[in-house]
């Protein structure tokens, strides 16, 4: 499963998400006539030629999530603390398990490393802040367990596509009137 792509061929099946239908006419026009009448058409029709990722929308809470009790009850864990340093030894002592088990459990059940899981969980954290909040990048950025604005910045756009920013200026929620 790969939710970040727009549009994805299998076996001879293509499907796009809901709104990448734009995604879709434009790839059947850039393979079949080329870059320049893909981009003329994008700018005709007012859409984004260069959209290579859906992960900006992605909303992780709609997602399934894999695992089960052992998995769920970490990701609960780190799910409630967010800010807090990453221990990897201080998470297995609150589960009674080594290190090893527990990255070795956690992988089977979920797929990823406790960190990978942590780090998406905090910008998901991030992305709710960035649209709902004035708070800078740097208190954000710190809100979500990162002392370094910069790194921060580069691991959210490694997962959205996106500077936190930009992500901020493309999503911004303003209250209605």
């Amino acid at each position: 499963m790969r939710p970040e792509l727009l549009v994805v061929t299998d076996t001879g099946v293509t499907t796009a998400a809901f709104s990448a239908m734009y995604d879709f006419a434009l790839n059947l026009i850039r393979r079949h006539s080329g870059a320049g009448v893909a981009r003329t058409t994008a700018r005709v029709a007012l859409v984004d030629d260069a959209r290579s990722s859906q992960a900006p929308y992605i909303d992780g809470r709609l997602l399934p999530r894999p695992g089960n009790a052992f998995s769920q009850q970490v990701m609960r864990r780190l799910d409630q603390n967010l800010a807090a340093r990453y221990d990897l030894a201080a998470l297995s002592a609150a589960f009674q398990v080594s290190t090893r088990t527990l990255l070795r459990r956690f992988a089977e059940e979920t797929g990823q490393s406790p960190l990978a899981y942590l780090q998406a969980a905090r910008v998901r954290r991030a992305r709710h802040l960035l649209e709902t909040t004035d708070r800078t990048v740097a208190g954000i950025s710190a809100a979500v367990g990162y002392a370094d604005p910069g790194a921060f910045a580069a691991l959210f756009a490694r997962h959205t596509g996106r500077r936190p920013r930009d992500y901020r200026a493309a999503f911004r929620r303003t209250s209605p009137g």
